[in-house]
């Protein structure tokens, strides 16, 4: 097809490989910088000329990790990537994928996202990078309203799927069957999509892989977390919150460090902030979608893996003990299950397990269940996990833990973190990526996961029977596989 595409704000160019049409570093909206530092995305300006489009552009700046720095990270990130057939074929079905890590870190550029796979499959794919850590997603707006914005990374994924709306058809795709997915902050950003009135009829399906919304018992408490976080990141940079404007012009390079050391601290009372309730993202997530009044119009695949919180534990990231479960209790009002909780998880072998276990729950499997729940009162929902370990994971005892799937569902065993396939018999990868992969292509093109691809049919999820496919080294589908731990959480977290 031809590489010069013109879009509603000027022309780009992308480049053919191996069959595949590729348009790298697509702007979507007008660089956050300067004035529009800790503003929400606003529309691209008309250009003159054509945009290069066959390198990556760069990725935002990253906030969390022992990660690398690139050279061109940058803050004036707000740019797209697009694969697909290199053929004349038009109304492709779209996938828009949203990367995850904390909101802190990643990038749509990362050759684990990268989309050749659907593309072969005669999917049009799109990744995107959004702002993160305090460019995109620190409420500053909590303690200056005039000169700051909230949610500014979902602005920008919704500036991106208006994008997408209006601009795709130009690439071949299909402006009527957009699928947005993701996983981990990434499916809580479809999570938030699917919640937020900003974001209604700008897609028509979703995947939320291992990661359900934000909520709060206590909006007021979450916000005073939040102002904590914001005062003690204010003064590790020596700002009084008087002053907190001078976050406008200061040398990214700071609020870089800033950043890295305190969400990197040990300290108890420092939590890295939710996303903020405003009008992007309502309030009382799960009982407005109870009652409908969300984007129920689309259709939905939601699930986690088996060993989720196996993670978590490695790094430190949730209750490492019985005193931390009971504190957790404590902080969440769940003192009247601690007794309860005692008895369920402590049927595993170890304090390990048990925390591993009480870790994926809550942080994960009980969310996503009850999402699940009260969706498929509206719409098509269909769950899944994710059971066969990683060879690499199953020798440490991390096993199908948080994030392993990726590669899997995407078919992309290359990129950071992918040895942790290295060695599989190749008759069982194939089998995990026919069934994940496969399922996920035929419900971007058709709705639907099923198809030849399954040797089981994948039955629809509705809250009394709570049907989960098993996705393993022999797929089934259970029924209510996690009974006892939702009777007794009895309510999202």
């Amino acid at each position: 097809m031809d590489l010069e595409i013109q879009t509603k704000y000027g022309k780009v160019k992308g480049f053919t490989k191996d069959g595949i049409s590729k348009w790298y570093g697509v702007p979507y909206a007008k660089p956050p910088i300067k004035e529009l530092r800790f503003r929400r995305a606003v529309e691209c300006d008309p250009w003159e000329g054509v945009i290069d489009c066959t390198k990556f552009r760069g990725r935002c700046v990253q906030f969390k990790l022992p990660i690398s720095d690139l050279p061109d990270d940058s803050e004036d990130c707000l740019h797209l990537n697009i694969w697909r057939k290199d053929n004349q074929e038009k109304n492709l079905p779209v996938y828009f994928w949203i990367h995850g890590g904390y909101l802190h870190t990643g990038s749509g550029i990362d050759e684990m996202y990268h989309g050749e796979s659907f593309a072969k499959e005669g999917v049009l794919y799109i990744s995107i990078n959004y702002r993160l850590g305090p460019l995109g997603c620190y409420n500053f707006s909590l303690l200056d309203k005039d000169n700051f914005d909230s949610n500014c990374f979902i602005s920008d994924q919704i500036m991106a799927l208006k994008w997408v709306k209006d601009n795709i058809a130009a690439f071949g795709g299909d402006p009527n069957n957009i699928t947005v997915a993701g996983e981990s902050a990434g499916s809580t950003s479809v999570c938030t999509l699917i919640i937020s009135p900003a974001a209604k009829g700008l897609f028509h399906k979703a995947i939320c892989q291992s990661g359900p919304p934000d909520a709060s018992q206590s909006v007021e408490k979450e916000e005073a977390f939040a102002k904590a976080f914001l005062r003690d990141y204010l003064k590790e940079l020596k700002i009084d919150e008087k002053d907190i404007t001078k976050l406008r012009d200061m040398d990214i390079n700071k609020l870089k460090t800033a950043a890295l050391k305190i969400t990197n601290s040990e300290e108890k009372h420092i939590s890295i902030p939710n996303i903020a309730f405003d009008d992007l993202y309502p309030v009382d997530v799960y009982n407005l979608l109870k009652a409908g009044k969300a984007n129920t119009d689309v259709k939905l695949i939601i699930g986690t893996t088996r060993d989720e919180g196996t993670y978590l534990y490695s790094m430190e990231e949730c209750p490492l003990n019985w005193k931390d479960i009971q504190q957790f209790c404590k902080d969440n009002n769940l003192m009247g299950k601690y007794i309860d909780f005692k008895q369920l998880y402590r049927k595993l072998r170890t304090e390990e397990k048990q925390c591993c276990e009480f870790a994926t729950d809550y942080n994960f499997l009980i969310n996503s269940s009850f999402f699940a729940d009260y969706f498929s009162q509206y719409n098509d929902t269909w769950m899944y996990r994710f059971d066969y370990p990683p060879p690499l994971f199953a020798t440490i005892d991390l096993n199908a833990t948080h994030g392993c799937d990726i590669y899997i569902a995407s078919n992309t065993l290359k990129g950071r973190g992918a040895s942790i396939w290295n060695d599989m018999d190749p008759k069982v990868l194939k089998y995990l990526v026919d069934s994940m992969h496969g399922s996920f292509i035929s419900f971007a093109k058709t709705g639907n996961p099923n198809g030849p691809h399954l040797d089981i049919e994948w039955e629809k999820y509705d809250a009394k029977t709570r049907k989960t496919i098993i996705f393993d080294e022999k797929n089934k589908l259970l029924v209510n596989p996690n009974a006892e731990k939702i009777a007794i959480w009895e309510n999202p977290l």
